[in-house]
């Protein structure tokens, strides 16, 4: 399978890629589940070690790298793939529930991480 944080869907929204670790966890079990990929205003992709459920609904935390700060996301899983890697999975996920100052966070966010 490609690399799938370069193939494109014909999406509407640009995806915009991390230039730094965001680590991402499972708020409601505190496990680890990846790697920040790619992120915009209504949604985001990781690639982990945790075969994740697709269709399932998610509180993930991400750790921001600069300043100790996490930012929370309640997000919906659309898909699933295994990636290049053994035992690695790229994991799609549509961001639900986002208020308006979450949206702005994630804005700013995406200038800081793919400008910076």
């Amino acid at each position: 399978m490609s690399d799938m944080s370069t193939h494109n869907n014909d999406r509407a929204l640009e995806r915009h890629t991390i230039n730094c670790d965001v680590d991402v966890y499972d708020s409601v079990s505190d496990v680890y589940v990846g790697r920040l990929v790619n992120i915009h205003a209504q949604g985001v992709m990781i690639i982990g070690d945790v075969l994740l459920e697709e269709d399932k609904l998610y509180e993930l935390d991400m750790h921001l790298p600069s300043d100790n700060q996490v930012l929370k996301l309640s997000v919906d899983c659309l898909w699933v793939r295994e990636a290049d890697q053994i035992g690695k999975y790229w994991v799609g996920f549509t961001i639900i529930d986002l208020s308006p100052a979450s949206a702005k966070e994630i804005h700013k966010l995406i200038e800081i991480w793919c400008n910076g």
